[in-house]
């Protein structure tokens, strides 16, 4: 499936905390439609109501460093500390940062997000500086 400009929204639910264990809190999304998205790890930017577009760390599929095959989505708002819980918030898919793998160890895995979360700092710095970053949502 592409990726590229997919869009959805979604109302945040409460996980098993392990984002937060790991040092990066996530807003478990249950997605709205029957639409199927894409797997992977995306930079993301996430708004939610009265708010202004977010940066963000998107994991959406299976986890399979734990062995749990169910379809998730977890965002990991860059620079955010906040109850999303309950509210609806929207996404859009800047860009794949990679495929989804099992990682050996939890330890492996923390090392992967921080570079992906560097790799989304990157791409939203240079986003910034070209006017584009938040021009889905006008903000």
């Amino acid at each position: 499936m592409e990726w590229a400009g997919v869009h959805f929204s979604g109302r945040v639910t409460r996980g098993q905390g392990r984002g937060r264990t790991l040092g990066f809190p996530t807003a478990n999304l249950l997605p709205q439609g029957d639409e199927p998205l894409p797997q992977g790890v995306f930079a993301a930017e996430v708004q939610y109501p009265k708010s202004r577009v977010l940066p963000a760390v998107a994991h959406i599929g299976p986890r399979p460093t734990f062995a749990e095959a169910a379809l998730v989505v977890e965002l990991h708002l860059l620079d955010f500390a906040g109850d999303l819980y309950g509210q609806t918030l929207q996404v859009v898919l800047v860009k794949k940062l990679r495929d989804q793998r099992a990682f050996a160890c939890p330890d492996e895995l923390v090392a992967q997000i921080r570079r992906d979360i560097h790799q989304a700092r990157v791409l939203f710095a240079s986003s910034a500086k070209g006017g584009k970053c938040g021009a889905k949502y006008g903000g």
